[in-house]
């Protein structure tokens, strides 16, 4: 990672943009889904699901997941 100097504390406070299409842009993006990732993880199971009714559908949401 880079190290920016700064003159002033205001200039610590301006944020960081970048042009879309900047290949920079695209990394800042996977790194911050990466860490996430990595942060928390899933909370879900790939896939789509059907379920009969309410009550199966609450009960699944009781479970705990495959992909934890």
């Amino acid at each position: 990672m880079p190290v920016r100097k700064f003159r002033s504390v205001e200039e610590m406070n301006q944020p960081v943009w970048r042009e879309p299409g900047d290949p920079e842009l695209y990394r800042v993006i996977a790194g911050l889904w990466e860490s996430g990732l990595r942060v928390h993880g899933r909370r879900f199971t790939p896939g789509v699901r059907r379920f009969r009714g309410i009550d199966d559908l609450e009960a699944a949401g009781r479970r705990p997941s495959a992909a934890r």
